[in-house]
């Protein structure tokens, strides 16, 4: 994960480590989102990282910006990265495999979040 904020040179130590750590609970949210759910526990970490990372009232949006990126980019490359920039890293944690799960869990997520509009809509 690049984390704009605290590769600046001119960034205050302390604004170093706090962005640092935010770029810490993205990829966390990230790892959490994509796995596989083998257990309830799993279900229960992919389903709530993943509404943190896509639903766009979390604050996923402002701990984007507080690193320096763009949260809608960000979504549109953890689901599709755009090959024409793609920068593959030497240890690239986030594999295909990782990627197709994230995928899962947000098309498992898009399809909650409607039914329960439709269920609000039926109820009004």
């Amino acid at each position: 994960m690049i984390d704009f904020v605290s590769t600046h040179p001119a960034a205050h130590p302390q604004t170093v480590a706090c962005a640092r750590l935010i770029a810490a609970v993205i990829a966390q949210a990230i790892e959490d989102a994509s796995k596989s759910q083998k257990t309830r526990e799993d279900r229960i970490d992919a389903e709530a990282a993943t509404e943190w990372l896509f639903n766009p009232s979390t604050t996923f949006t402002k701990y984007a910006y507080l690193i320096g990126a763009n949260a809608q980019a960000m979504r549109d490359a953890m689901l599709e990265p755009h090959k024409e920039f793609a920068i593959e890293p030497m240890h690239n944690k986030f594999d295909e495999g990782k990627r197709r799960r994230l995928r899962q869990n947000h098309v498992a997520w898009v399809r909650r979040k409607e039914m329960e509009k439709k269920i609000l809509e039926q109820n009004a």
